[in-house]
């Protein structure tokens, strides 16, 4: 199942790379949206990283080359944490006026490094050959701690991206740029199944810590989905976004 969705998810990521790297290499001299346009080529590529390494026989090329039990898992998180980052810098860019946006830059960049600084002690002082960062060890407490914290920032994360993408997606229905507006309304759509992702293997953690756990089998089924669907449909929706500003300037241009 994580190799069908991940492996199906990194096809997804190195078309939406390819052409989110294209449009901002080909507009880098431009002013506006300077920022969202190069974030967004990062957030592509990092998110590809991410789910490459999430394929099972890549993780294990991967702790095989390294030498390090859980080194592709540490490396999906880390790809995961600067993915939603990124996503949060290009919306930001896009939402806010220049007089917040330095302020509002540094808050989300100092944000994502405290969770980071949270996790990597967490990694070391847990990780051995017999421990992997997954649900089937929620019974091992440094496991629980380290994927909660990361599960609680894509969690706020994709709230906030559901959140600024609903309202850009208004803006620009009523602006009349429907390609866009769709693009947006998507992405809030997948930023939602981030916060459902969260929510599945969170759940999981804290009613195993209850006492009481619901299947681990529908976890790790449902999970992977909701992840490989927030994934497909982000990179799908800031497609369709990007492709429907370029349209609408194209117009714009004809027009005058």
């Amino acid at each position: 199942m994580d190799g069908i969705v991940f492996g199906l998810c990194a096809l997804f990521g190195l078309a939406g790379t390819a052409l989110s790297a294209r449009e901002a290499w080909r507009q880098r001299d431009g002013n506006d949206y300077h920022i969202a346009r190069f974030t967004r080529a990062v957030a592509f590529g990092v998110c590809t990283l991410g789910v490459i390494l999430a394929v099972p026989s890549i993780e294990d090329m991967t702790e095989s080359g390294t030498g390090m039990n859980n080194a592709a898992k540490l490396g999906a998180h880390i790809c995961a944490i600067l993915w939603c980052g990124s996503l949060q810098l290009m919306l930001v860019d896009w939402s806010y006026n220049h007089e917040v946006l330095k302020a509002s830059l540094y808050a989300r960049v100092a944000f994502a490094a405290c969770v980071l600084t949270a996790m990597l002690p967490l990694f070391v002082t847990t990780t051995d050959e017999t421990v992997e960062f997954t649900t089937e060890f929620a019974t091992v407490p440094g496991v629980t701690v380290y994927l909660m914290v990361y599960l609680a920032y894509v969690a706020i994360t994709c709230g906030e991206i559901a959140f600024l993408c609903t309202g850009m997606a208004l803006v620009a229905r009523r602006g009349g740029h429907a390609w866009s507006a769709r693009g947006l309304a998507l992405s809030s759509i997948s930023a939602l199944l981030g916060v459902a992702y969260s929510a599945s293997k969170g759940s999981y953690l804290v009613t195993h810590y209850l006492g009481h756990p619901w299947p681990l089998r529908y976890e790790e089924i449902i999970s992977p989905l909701l992840a490989g669907l927030a994934v497909i449909s982000l990179i799908t929706g800031l497609t369709m976004a990007m492709v429907g500003r370029r349209l609408a300037s194209r117009v714009t241009a004809s027009a005058a």
